[in-house]
């Protein structure tokens, strides 16, 4: 995160949380953040698998995030073509009732490099002054999601200064229409009135989350 946002954003929920210590603010950020990710699908990351041909039927597959994150969700994986010019290969069902655990379908009978997309969400441990890691564009984008959550958690706390059953309902339901908004703009390629992402024919939709499991693509 840029320190500069995450300054603006705990600043402007001290004004309206009077009492409210940095802890327990961080703590909840994490929360929201956590939620956030979950239904939005916003931070997402492409992994190469490299599947040997003579891998058996129900080979599992681990994947790993580049960085300090959890996956959690299957979103879609597709066939890496030998020529990346021309953009991605055949869609490939799989599936992911442990996330982080790539399942195919059926075996490559030769050796291929799947590219596996995953949703992504936030991970203990913190940085060491308390805050939660995620990419800073996130905070850019969505200061005002966020900061809804975070003050909507926040009231939601009893017997506190801050404590506000009404308005942690109205910062909770602004956070949860914010996050499903960022969720279709993410999958219209945050491009304005933009048609959703058109899979190849064949590949079928599934959804892989929490433990559930399921052929195909997009969650």
């Amino acid at each position: 995160m840029a320190a500069a946002d995450i300054t603006r954003l705990m600043n402007n929920a001290r004004l309206r949380l009077t009492g409210a210590t940095d802890a327990v603010l961080q703590q909840e950020l994490f929360a929201v953040m956590d939620e956030f990710f979950k239904k939005s699908n916003v931070w997402n990351e492409d992994i190469d698998v490299a599947v040997p041909g003579l891998d058996p039927a129900g080979t599992i597959y681990e994947l790993v995030p580049s960085g300090s994150a959890l996956i959690d969700k299957l979103l879609w994986v597709f066939q890496k073509p030998a020529d990346t010019s021309i953009g991605r290969g055949p869609g490939v069902n799989a599936a992911m009732s442990i996330p982080g655990q790539l399942t195919l379908q059926t075996q490559p009978s030769s050796d291929v490099i799947y590219t596996v997309t995953v949703a992504l969400t936030v991970q203990d441990p913190t940085l060491k002054n308390g805050y939660v890691t995620f990419p800073a564009w996130v905070l850019a984008k969505y200061r005002e999601a966020i900061l809804d959550g975070l003050l909507g958690r926040m009231m939601t706390q009893p017997s506190k200064p801050y404590t506000n059953s009404q308005m942690a309902v109205f910062h909770m339901r602004k956070f949860v229409q914010a996050a499903a908004s960022a969720r279709v703009e993410w999958a219209r390629n945050n491009t304005y009135r933009a048609q959703a992402w058109a899979f190849p024919g064949g590949f079928s939709g599934g959804s892989q989350r929490g433990g559930r499991s399921g052929w195909g693509g997009p969650a």
